[in-house]
C-alpha cells in the first residue's frame, strides 16, 4: 500500500483521524507513521508558540515556540498507561499500539488546529491588549484546539465493553489534568513585559490556583498571589 505524503497525511488527521487510525495498525505503520505525526503536531505548536512569545518579545519568541510542542506531545504519552488499563478494566479490549497512534493523530490534529488559531491570536497581541486577558485568550485557544484532538483518541476505541463512558469520561479528564500541569511547569508561554525573560520559572503552587488568580486579576481584583508576572503565578508584594 502506497504511504501518504506529509502534506496528505496532515489533511487525512485533520479530516478523519480515525481513518488514520485503521490504515496504520501494525508495527511498521507505527515506525513511519509516528515521527510525521510528531513533526505535524510539533510544527503547528511551535508556530502557535511564537505568536505566544510575541507578546513580550525576543527571547521568550524563541523559548515559547520551543515549549509549546512538548506541551503537546507530553500528557497524552504519559496518560497511555492509565488510558490502556482504564479501557481494559472496562472490558473493551484496545491494543498498545492502537492508542499509540490515536494519540499520534490526535495530537497531530490539535498542532494543525492552533496553527490555524494562531493569526486570530496574533491580532490582538498586535495592539498590545491587557495582560491577564492576554493568558486566558491563550488558554482559551488551547482548550479549542485541543478538544478535536481528545475525541479524535477517543473515536479510535473499539466499541462494546462494559460502563465505557466511566473509561472515556476518565480517559479525557486525566489527558486534560496533564496538559494543564505541563503548561504549569513549563511556564512561562505568555510573559509579562515588566519582568525579566526566562525558560522556566521556579515551581509555585499549581495549575487551578494560578488559573483561579488569573481570572480574578483580569477582573481587577488583587491579593497576595498575582498570575501575570512570570506567565501564569509569582509572589509579588501588596
Amino acid at each position: 500500500m502506497s504511504r501518504p505524503s506529509i502534506l496528505t497525511l496532515t489533511s487525512q488527521v485533520l479530516r478523519d483521524p480515525q481513518a488514520v487510525v485503521v490504515a496504520h495498525d501494525t508495527p511498521a505503520d507505527l515506525g513511519w507513521l509516528a515521527p510525521r505525526l510528531l513533526a505535524i503536531s510539533g510544527v503547528g505548536a511551535a508556530l502557535f508558540g511564537a505568536v505566544v512569545g510575541s507578546y513580550r518579545g525576543g527571547e521568550q519568541v524563541l523559548y515559547a515556540a520551543m515549549k509549546l510542542p512538548i506541551l503537546l506531545w507530553a500528557p497524552p504519552l504519559l496518560a497511555l498507561p492509565a488510558i490502556h488499563a482504564a479501557w481494559r478494566a472496562c472490558d473493551v479490549e484496545v491494543s498498545y499500539r492502537r492508542l499509540a497512534v490515536a494519540s499520534l493523530a490526535g495530537m497531530a490534529r490539535a498542532g494543525v488546529l492552533v496553527s490555524a488559531l494562531a493569526p486570530i491570536l496574533w491580532l490582538p497581541y498586535s495592539v498590545e491588549v491587557e495582560y491577564h486577558f492576554s493568558v486566558l485568550l491563550f488558554a482559551g485557544m488551547l482548550v479549542l484546539a485541543g478538544l478535536p484532538g481528545l475525541t479524535a483518541i477517543a473515536g479510535a476505541i473499539p466499541a462494546g465493553g462494559h460502563r465505557r463512558w466511566i473509561a472515556a469520561t476518565g480517559s479525557l479528564a486525566l489527558i486534560g489534568l496533564l496538559l494543564a500541569q505541563t503548561g504549569w511547569l513549563l511556564r512561562p508561554f505568555v510573559a509579562r513585559p515588566t519582568t525579566a525573560v526566562a525558560l522556566l520559572r521556579p515551581v509555585e503552587g499549581d495549575i487551578l490556583s494560578g488559573l483561579g488568580t488569573t481570572l480574578t486579576s483580569s477582573l481587577g481584583l488583587y491579593g497576595d498571589w498575582d498570575a501575570g508576572r512570570d506567565g501564569l503565578l509569582a509572589r509579588e508584594p501588596r
